[in-house]
Protein backbone atom coordinates (compact mmCIF):
# COMPACT_ATOMS: atom_id res chain seq x y z
CA UNK A 1 0.00 0.00 0.00
CA UNK A 2 2.85 2.47 0.88
CA UNK A 3 4.16 2.21 -2.83
CA UNK A 4 0.80 3.16 -4.32
CA UNK A 5 0.77 6.17 -1.87
CA UNK A 6 4.15 6.64 -3.18
CA UNK A 7 3.30 7.02 -6.84
CA UNK A 8 0.77 9.69 -6.53
CA UNK A 9 2.98 12.11 -5.97
CA UNK A 10 5.67 10.81 -8.42
CA UNK A 11 2.82 10.79 -10.71
CA UNK A 12 2.02 14.60 -10.30
CA UNK A 13 5.79 15.53 -10.74
CA UNK A 14 6.26 14.01 -13.93
CA UNK A 15 2.76 15.19 -15.21
CA UNK A 16 3.82 18.79 -14.36
CA UNK A 17 7.64 17.73 -15.92
CA UNK A 18 7.45 15.86 -18.35
CA UNK A 19 4.08 15.61 -20.04
CA UNK A 20 4.81 16.99 -23.82
CA UNK A 21 1.89 16.04 -25.75
CA UNK A 22 -1.41 16.11 -25.03
CA UNK A 23 -1.89 13.68 -27.73
CA UNK A 24 -1.23 11.05 -25.50
CA UNK A 25 -3.71 11.62 -22.67
CA UNK A 26 -1.98 9.73 -19.16
CA UNK A 27 1.21 9.04 -20.64
CA UNK A 28 4.86 10.46 -19.73
CA UNK A 29 7.58 11.61 -21.97
CA UNK A 30 11.37 12.78 -21.18
CA UNK A 31 12.04 13.70 -24.93
CA UNK A 32 9.14 14.14 -26.43
CA UNK A 33 9.61 11.00 -28.69
CA UNK A 34 9.02 7.81 -26.65
CA UNK A 35 5.83 8.26 -24.38
CA UNK A 36 4.73 6.06 -21.09
CA UNK A 37 2.74 4.86 -18.54
CA UNK A 38 2.64 2.38 -15.45
CA UNK A 39 -0.63 0.21 -15.97
CA UNK A 40 -0.33 -1.84 -13.12
CA UNK A 41 2.19 -2.23 -10.30
CA UNK A 42 3.76 -5.26 -9.32
CA UNK A 43 4.25 -5.73 -5.35
CA UNK A 44 7.90 -5.97 -5.23
CA UNK A 45 10.56 -3.39 -4.78
CA UNK A 46 13.12 -4.98 -6.58
CA UNK A 47 14.80 -2.94 -9.26
CA UNK A 48 17.23 -4.15 -12.35
CA UNK A 49 21.19 -3.75 -11.38
CA UNK A 50 24.48 -4.60 -13.50
CA UNK A 51 24.22 -8.05 -14.56
CA UNK A 52 21.19 -8.67 -13.90
CA UNK A 53 18.65 -9.95 -16.43
CA UNK A 54 14.98 -8.96 -16.70
CA UNK A 55 12.15 -11.76 -18.21
CA UNK A 56 9.67 -9.28 -19.87
CA UNK A 57 6.07 -10.55 -21.54
CA UNK A 58 5.98 -8.32 -24.71
CA UNK A 59 3.49 -7.31 -27.06
CA UNK A 60 3.75 -4.99 -29.95
CA UNK A 61 0.17 -3.18 -31.43
CA UNK A 62 -0.53 -0.73 -33.74
CA UNK A 63 -2.01 2.59 -32.76
CA UNK A 64 -5.61 1.03 -33.09
CA UNK A 65 -4.33 -1.38 -30.61
CA UNK A 66 -4.35 -4.41 -33.08
CA UNK A 67 -1.01 -6.97 -31.99
CA UNK A 68 0.87 -7.92 -34.50
CA UNK A 69 3.51 -9.44 -32.85
CA UNK A 70 3.44 -10.93 -28.75
CA UNK A 71 6.18 -13.08 -27.02
CA UNK A 72 3.80 -15.81 -26.42
CA UNK A 73 4.48 -16.48 -30.42
CA UNK A 74 8.21 -17.73 -29.35
CA UNK A 75 6.03 -20.30 -27.37
CA UNK A 76 6.93 -21.84 -24.20
CA UNK A 77 8.51 -19.14 -21.91
CA UNK A 78 5.95 -16.98 -23.22
CA UNK A 79 8.98 -14.15 -22.52
CA UNK A 80 12.21 -12.53 -23.56
CA UNK A 81 14.95 -12.06 -21.52
CA UNK A 82 17.04 -9.10 -21.79
CA UNK A 83 20.59 -8.33 -19.99
CA UNK A 84 20.83 -5.06 -18.02
CA UNK A 85 23.57 -3.89 -20.42
CA UNK A 86 21.37 -4.21 -23.65
CA UNK A 87 19.08 -2.46 -21.66
CA UNK A 88 20.73 0.49 -20.15
CA UNK A 89 22.83 1.22 -23.89
CA UNK A 90 19.52 0.56 -25.97
CA UNK A 91 17.19 3.37 -27.54
CA UNK A 92 13.76 3.50 -27.69
CA UNK A 93 11.50 2.71 -24.87
CA UNK A 94 14.52 0.33 -23.03
CA UNK A 95 16.05 2.31 -20.73
CA UNK A 96 12.72 3.40 -19.36
CA UNK A 97 12.26 -0.52 -18.24
CA UNK A 98 15.38 -0.61 -15.99
CA UNK A 99 13.40 2.23 -13.80
CA UNK A 100 10.71 -0.49 -13.42
CA UNK A 101 10.26 -3.09 -10.79
CA UNK A 102 9.78 -6.44 -10.83
CA UNK A 103 6.05 -7.16 -11.55
CA UNK A 104 5.49 -3.40 -13.29
CA UNK A 105 3.38 -3.36 -16.39
CA UNK A 106 4.49 -0.33 -18.70
CA UNK A 107 2.72 0.93 -21.99
CA UNK A 108 5.22 2.67 -24.52
CA UNK A 109 3.78 4.78 -27.82
CA UNK A 110 7.20 5.05 -29.40
CA UNK A 111 8.87 5.44 -33.07
CA UNK A 112 8.30 2.07 -34.80
CA UNK A 113 11.96 2.58 -36.54
CA UNK A 114 13.80 2.34 -32.97
CA UNK A 115 11.65 -0.92 -31.85
CA UNK A 116 13.00 -2.92 -34.35
CA UNK A 117 16.39 -1.52 -34.95
CA UNK A 118 17.29 -1.91 -31.01
CA UNK A 119 15.03 -5.14 -30.40
CA UNK A 120 14.28 -7.34 -33.33
CA UNK A 121 17.35 -6.54 -35.56
CA UNK A 122 14.82 -7.04 -38.75
CA UNK A 123 13.54 -4.88 -41.07
CA UNK A 124 9.89 -3.25 -40.25
CA UNK A 125 6.44 -4.36 -41.26
CA UNK A 126 5.12 -3.52 -44.59
CA UNK A 127 2.23 -1.57 -42.44
CA UNK A 128 5.00 0.26 -40.79
CA UNK A 129 7.18 3.34 -41.67
CA UNK A 130 10.03 4.22 -39.66
CA UNK A 131 8.21 7.28 -38.01
CA UNK A 132 5.09 5.80 -37.50
CA UNK A 133 3.84 5.65 -33.83
CA UNK A 134 3.41 2.04 -32.26
CA UNK A 135 2.49 1.02 -29.13
CA UNK A 136 4.66 -1.61 -26.82
CA UNK A 137 3.21 -3.08 -23.95
CA UNK A 138 5.32 -5.01 -21.56
CA UNK A 139 5.42 -6.62 -18.34
CA UNK A 140 8.26 -7.48 -16.13
CA UNK A 141 7.74 -10.71 -14.81
CA UNK A 142 10.95 -11.27 -13.11
CA UNK A 143 14.34 -9.77 -12.52
CA UNK A 144 17.23 -12.20 -12.23
CA UNK A 145 20.96 -12.38 -11.48
CA UNK A 146 23.01 -14.44 -13.46
CA UNK A 147 22.85 -17.54 -11.07
CA UNK A 148 19.03 -17.29 -11.04
CA UNK A 149 18.95 -16.87 -15.06
CA UNK A 150 20.65 -20.23 -14.79
CA UNK A 151 18.80 -22.15 -12.97
CA UNK A 152 15.58 -20.42 -15.16
CA UNK A 153 16.90 -22.00 -19.03
CA UNK A 154 17.93 -25.14 -17.16
CA UNK A 155 14.40 -25.75 -15.68
CA UNK A 156 13.13 -24.84 -19.58
CA UNK A 157 15.28 -27.14 -20.87
CA UNK A 158 13.71 -29.81 -18.87
CA UNK A 159 9.97 -29.00 -18.85
CA UNK A 160 10.62 -29.03 -23.03
CA UNK A 161 12.22 -32.55 -22.38
CA UNK A 162 8.55 -33.49 -20.62
CA UNK A 163 6.36 -31.92 -22.75
CA UNK A 164 8.27 -33.82 -25.28
CA UNK A 165 8.08 -37.45 -23.74
CA UNK A 166 4.75 -36.68 -22.80
CA UNK A 167 2.96 -35.71 -26.37
CA UNK A 168 4.84 -39.26 -27.76
CA UNK A 169 3.30 -41.05 -24.84
CA UNK A 170 -0.25 -39.84 -25.49
CA UNK A 171 0.16 -39.98 -28.82
CA UNK A 172 1.34 -43.80 -28.72
CA UNK A 173 -1.74 -44.19 -26.08
CA UNK A 174 -4.33 -42.70 -29.31
CA UNK A 175 -2.99 -44.98 -31.48
CA UNK A 176 -3.57 -48.05 -28.90
CA UNK A 177 -7.40 -46.96 -28.18
CA UNK A 178 -8.22 -46.32 -31.43
CA UNK A 179 -6.90 -49.89 -32.65
CA UNK A 180 -4.49 -47.61 -35.42
CA UNK A 181 -2.28 -50.66 -37.03
CA UNK A 182 1.51 -49.62 -37.34
CA UNK A 183 2.10 -49.80 -41.05
CA UNK A 184 -0.25 -46.99 -41.08
CA UNK A 185 2.67 -44.77 -39.36
CA UNK A 186 5.01 -43.88 -42.94
CA UNK A 187 7.06 -40.66 -42.65
CA UNK A 188 6.29 -39.74 -39.00
CA UNK A 189 2.93 -39.72 -39.66
CA UNK A 190 0.00 -41.78 -39.50
CA UNK A 191 -2.05 -42.06 -42.82
CA UNK A 192 -5.40 -43.76 -42.82
CA UNK A 193 -7.80 -43.12 -45.86
CA UNK A 194 -11.24 -43.27 -45.43
CA UNK A 195 -12.85 -43.18 -48.88
CA UNK A 196 -11.31 -44.19 -52.12
CA UNK A 197 -10.78 -41.56 -54.61
CA UNK A 198 -10.88 -41.99 -58.15
CA UNK A 199 -9.43 -39.02 -59.60
CA UNK A 200 -5.78 -38.06 -60.25
CA UNK A 201 -3.20 -38.78 -57.89
CA UNK A 202 -1.29 -35.54 -56.17
CA UNK A 203 2.02 -34.42 -57.29
CA UNK A 204 4.35 -32.66 -56.51
CA UNK A 205 3.42 -29.23 -58.15
CA UNK A 206 -0.26 -29.85 -58.24
CA UNK A 207 -2.95 -27.20 -57.76
CA UNK A 208 -5.05 -28.67 -55.61
CA UNK A 209 -8.36 -28.04 -53.48
CA UNK A 210 -8.97 -29.39 -49.67
CA UNK A 211 -11.20 -29.36 -47.41
CA UNK A 212 -10.69 -30.30 -43.86
CA UNK A 213 -11.36 -30.14 -40.26
CA UNK A 214 -8.28 -30.03 -37.95
CA UNK A 215 -8.36 -31.41 -33.90
CA UNK A 216 -7.02 -32.35 -30.70
CA UNK A 217 -6.05 -35.73 -29.64
CA UNK A 218 -9.20 -35.17 -27.91
CA UNK A 219 -11.40 -34.38 -30.49
CA UNK A 220 -11.99 -30.47 -30.02
CA UNK A 221 -11.63 -28.73 -32.97
CA UNK A 222 -9.39 -25.52 -33.21
CA UNK A 223 -9.52 -25.11 -37.06
CA UNK A 224 -11.61 -26.17 -39.93
CA UNK A 225 -12.12 -25.30 -43.90
CA UNK A 226 -15.13 -26.38 -45.78
CA UNK A 227 -16.11 -27.25 -49.14
CA UNK A 228 -18.28 -24.36 -50.13
CA UNK A 229 -14.82 -22.15 -49.35
CA UNK A 230 -12.01 -24.81 -49.90
CA UNK A 231 -8.22 -24.10 -49.16
CA UNK A 232 -6.77 -24.19 -52.94
CA UNK A 233 -3.23 -23.82 -52.97
CA UNK A 234 -0.06 -25.81 -55.39
CA UNK A 235 2.13 -27.95 -53.76
CA UNK A 236 6.02 -26.49 -53.35
CA UNK A 237 4.79 -23.24 -54.23
CA UNK A 238 3.96 -21.62 -50.64
CA UNK A 239 4.28 -23.52 -47.23
CA UNK A 240 -0.16 -22.79 -47.11
CA UNK A 241 0.04 -26.00 -44.77
CA UNK A 242 1.93 -27.76 -41.96
CA UNK A 243 4.72 -30.43 -43.10
CA UNK A 244 3.24 -32.97 -41.72
CA UNK A 245 -0.35 -32.39 -43.78
CA UNK A 246 1.86 -31.86 -46.90
CA UNK A 247 3.40 -35.46 -46.43
CA UNK A 248 -0.15 -36.61 -46.24
CA UNK A 249 -1.93 -34.87 -49.25
CA UNK A 250 1.05 -36.14 -51.48
CA UNK A 251 -0.58 -39.31 -50.66
CA UNK A 252 -4.01 -38.61 -52.07
CA UNK A 253 -5.77 -38.46 -55.08
CA UNK A 254 -8.96 -36.83 -56.42
CA UNK A 255 -11.89 -37.64 -54.19
CA UNK A 256 -10.24 -39.42 -51.23
CA UNK A 257 -10.42 -38.53 -47.62
CA UNK A 258 -8.55 -39.24 -45.19
CA UNK A 259 -7.17 -38.75 -41.34
CA UNK A 260 -3.87 -37.76 -40.85
CA UNK A 261 -2.37 -37.85 -37.23
CA UNK A 262 0.66 -35.51 -37.12
CA UNK A 263 3.45 -35.15 -34.48
CA UNK A 264 4.19 -32.04 -32.98
CA UNK A 265 7.51 -32.17 -35.26
CA UNK A 266 5.56 -31.73 -38.48
CA UNK A 267 2.90 -29.31 -36.60
CA UNK A 268 3.53 -26.70 -34.50
CA UNK A 269 6.23 -27.55 -32.92
CA UNK A 270 7.98 -26.75 -29.58
CA UNK A 271 6.44 -23.18 -30.00
CA UNK A 272 2.98 -24.13 -31.01
CA UNK A 273 0.54 -21.57 -32.94
CA UNK A 274 1.50 -18.03 -34.01
CA UNK A 275 -2.19 -17.77 -32.84
CA UNK A 276 -1.77 -19.80 -29.54
CA UNK A 277 -4.54 -21.32 -30.18
CA UNK A 278 -2.50 -25.19 -30.50
CA UNK A 279 -0.37 -25.31 -27.93
CA UNK A 280 3.38 -26.09 -28.05
CA UNK A 281 4.04 -29.94 -27.88
CA UNK A 282 0.73 -31.04 -29.46
CA UNK A 283 -0.13 -33.90 -31.93
CA UNK A 284 -3.01 -32.83 -34.60
CA UNK A 285 -5.66 -34.76 -36.24
CA UNK A 286 -6.40 -33.82 -39.81
CA UNK A 287 -9.18 -35.46 -41.85
CA UNK A 288 -8.95 -33.81 -45.54
CA UNK A 289 -11.13 -34.41 -48.34
CA UNK A 290 -9.49 -33.83 -51.24
CA UNK A 291 -11.94 -32.19 -53.78
CA UNK A 292 -10.37 -31.45 -56.66
CA UNK A 293 -6.87 -32.32 -58.38
CA UNK A 294 -4.58 -30.41 -61.34
CA UNK A 295 -1.44 -31.33 -62.57
CA UNK A 296 0.89 -30.01 -64.80
CA UNK A 297 0.74 -29.84 -68.30
CA UNK A 298 -2.98 -30.72 -67.79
Amino acid sequence: MKRYLFLFPLLFILACSHHTDSKYPGYFSKNGKVFYKYSDLGNSHKLARKGDIMEIVLSYTKMNDSIFWDSHDNGFPFAIYLPYDTLNTGGSYQQILLSGNEGDSINFIVPAGGVFKNILHIRLPYFLHKDDMMKVNARISAIMDEGQYADKQRKIREYRKDMDLQEQLNLLQYATVNNIPNEAKQDNIYFMPETQGTGPEVTDHSLISIAYKGSFLNGRMFDSVSIIAPLQFRLGDTAQVITGLEIGIKRMREGEKAKIIIPSQLAFGENGSSTGIVPPYTSVIYEVTMLKVNNPGK
